[in-house]
């Protein structure tokens, strides 16, 4: 499965997931609510298949680390 099945703001996303961040850490550094990571994070799981913030992580690292 290819990264670029995600936009470039929820890839964004799941590199600051995979560095340890919180949804208000995310919407901190981004400069968007929370209520937009939260959606943004819903998609990034049905687009990935993952089910919680560690299956994100290991997506990460498995598809996106080498950028």
């Amino acid at each position: 499965m290819s990264y670029q099945i995600l936009t470039d703001r929820e890839r964004e996303i799941v590199k600051l997931i995979a560095e340890g961040n919180t949804n208000k850490q995310i919407a901190f550094f981004l400069k968007i609510s929370e209520h937009t990571v939260k959606t943004h994070i819903k998609n990034i799981m049905l687009k990935t298949k993952s089910e919680n913030r560690s299956q994100i992580t290991s997506y990460y690292y498995k598809n996106m680390n080498a950028e």
